[in-house]
């Protein structure tokens, strides 16, 4: 019987470990009800061109709702089910409590499609974004949410590692690093405007467009800068297009800020900020993963023990 045998764990499981390694190395869709799909189908269009609409027939920008992809969990739970009852006729306790654990791991894992699905934001230091009826403040420490104007909680985060915020369990990832502009004149600090009806602020950040480019306004010094692929800066008189400064920016760590001295007494200031995509699950779903990926590592780390034992047991024979 092939879910008997170890080829019958072995075929599933390496196809989910090459379908993880291709949503490692290929973003994956988010849900269409999330405000970013429309840019993020753009910036996949422009990066994958003619192959874009043959990988999404085949399901691979959200491989991981497709039903092959559930089949290949289904196999592996039902091969981890027989070499569970295997082990317990052989009266193998621990082989069998491993397998056990794997079968609860996955089903637990499964019922993740009947609860409700996850939120993700992308966030800077100083920013913050709607989730359902709140909202989310990225500050320099941490994260902050917020009701109607009432803080219901604060907590710091790490990168890859889970957090518990109010009603909601997350995960932080890293994503790339945006500039922030900050702008003085001989008058002080000036405000900024992303746009033509964007709001003035005193500090803006510098995210690029799909063709990499950034653009930001002084309507004080009726100025309007532009940086491309993150490096190259130019600022033009708005309404002349004529070329004010330009130049190559420098590397720049993390929090590092440059200043540029500019004709007429103004004074840019550009420091890279941190930007995170934080994925928010309602607190039952945060649990449902936690409970589901505790039950695979236990079920792995005592599979690991038995090898061992085994291993041990054998070993005198061979002498």
């Amino acid at each position: 019987m092939f879910l008997a045998s170890w080829q019958g764990i072995a075929i599933p499981a390496l196809l989910l470990g090459l379908g993880f390694l291709w949503m490692s190395l290929v973003p994956q869709a988010p849900s269409p009800d999330d405000p970013v799909y429309g840019l993020w189908v753009a910036r996949a269009r422009l990066r994958f061109g003619p192959l874009f609409d043959p990988l999404d027939r085949l399901g691979l920008w959200s491989l991981a709702g497709t039903p092959g992809w559930r089949l290949l969990w289904a196999a592996l739970g039902w091969s981890f089910l027989v070499h569970a009852l295997e082990a317990a006729r052989a009266r193998r306790l621990l082989t069998a409590l491993s397998f056990a654990l794997l079968v609860l791991a996955i089903g637990v894992g499964g019922l993740g499609r009947y609860l409700p699905p996850p939120s993700s934001l992308t966030l800077a230091p100083g920013e913050g974004g709607r989730v359902g009826d709140f909202r989310l403040a990225m500050e320099e420490n941490g994260l902050s949410l917020w009701r109607q104007g009432d803080l219901i909680g604060r907590t710091t985060f790490h990168e890859g590692l889970p957090f518990l915020l109010g009603p909601y369990g997350g995960i932080a990832r890293r994503q790339h690093a945006v500039l922030e502009l900050e702008a003085t004149g001989p008058s002080g600090p000036l405000s900024l405007r992303a746009a033509l009806d964007a709001p003035l602020t005193p500090r803006l950040l510098l995210y690029p467009s799909l063709e990499g480019e950034a653009f930001a306004a002084i309507p004080e010094a009726r100025w309007i800068l532009r940086i491309q692929e993150g490096r190259r800066l130019t600022v033009f008189e708005e309404g002349t297009g004529t070329v004010v400064w330009q130049e190559e920016l420098p590397q720049l760590a993390d929090g590092q800020t440059m200043e540029r001295s500019l004709p007429g007494g103004y004074v840019l200031r550009l420091t890279p900020r941190l930007v995170y995509r934080f994925t928010l699950f309602p607190t039952p779903v945060f649990l449902q993963r936690l409970l589901s990926v505790g039950m695979a590592i236990l079920g792995l780390g005592i599979g690991g023990v038995a090898g061992l034992r085994a291993a041990m047991a054998r070993s005198p024979r061979a002498v």
